[in-house]
């Protein structure tokens, strides 16, 4: 499989997989997301859900109790595996899966999925539009999609540290869900998502807001 189109490349999480869970400032985010992804989503306790980019999995074992089943998907090997640890840890390997996946090029297996959610993963992400299509695809009519991303970073100081990023600085959230309505997301809409904090070696530490956009999936074609 090749990695040649993500904009951070994948060694950079298969080796930053190994402590990702040690942040307290990832688990926060992880809590505070699920906390607004909670009210925010029409969860009756049976969906399945797909997980796209889904790192270590914290997102979705924090949903774990809102939700049927959840497949925690990421293009890292490394992450896969730390969810996996994460999944048995929690007493979840029931319900909860790991897999490696490169949506923009390859089928979910287990699809059609009843909603999907994703944190953080648009921006690393070439083509942002074709991702939006293929997530619609893995999709039941009906189903939502929810994405936790960074507003507009013009500076690019978000990934100053990545010397080799070649995604997108963030998004401006009205193109966004533009771009979700043409890929075919219907009831689009687009809130606040906290902040993430970063130390910046010019300029100590940063905030960088977040949005949530969530959409329906309309009928396939």
């Amino acid at each position: 499989m090749t990695h040649h189109d993500h904009g951070s490349g994948t060694d950079h999480f298969d080796e930053a997989s190994k402590t990702w869970d040690d942040d307290p400032a990832k688990l926060e985010r992880a809590r505070t997301t699920a906390a607004l992804l909670r009210k925010r989503l029409p969860l009756t306790g049976s969906e399945r859900v797909l997980e796209i980019g889904g790192g270590t999995g914290q997102l979705s074992l924090n949903l774990a109790d809102a939700v049927g089943s959840v497949t925690v998907s990421d293009v890292s090997p490394g992450m896969v595996q730390a969810a996996a640890v994460n999944i048995r840890a929690a007493g979840l390997a029931d319900r909860f899966t790991a897999i490696q996946l490169d949506l923009a090029r390859e089928s979910a297996p287990g699809a059609p999925f009843d909603g999907a959610w994703s944190q953080l993963t648009w921006h690393h992400v070439s083509d942002a539009e074709q991702l939006l299509r293929r997530t619609r695809e893995a999709l039941v009519p009906g189903g939502w999609l929810a994405v936790v991303e960074l507003d507009t970073d013009a500076a690019g100081d978000f990934h100053a540290h990545h010397a080799e990023f070649t995604g997108h600085h963030g998004f401006d959230r009205d193109t966004f869900a533009g771009q979700m309505r043409t890929a075919g997301f219907r009831d689009v809409t687009v809130e606040d998502a906290g902040s993430v904090e970063r130390e910046l070696e010019a300029r100590g530490r940063q905030l960088f807001t977040m949005f949530l956009a969530i959409g329906y999936a309309a009928g396939q074609s």
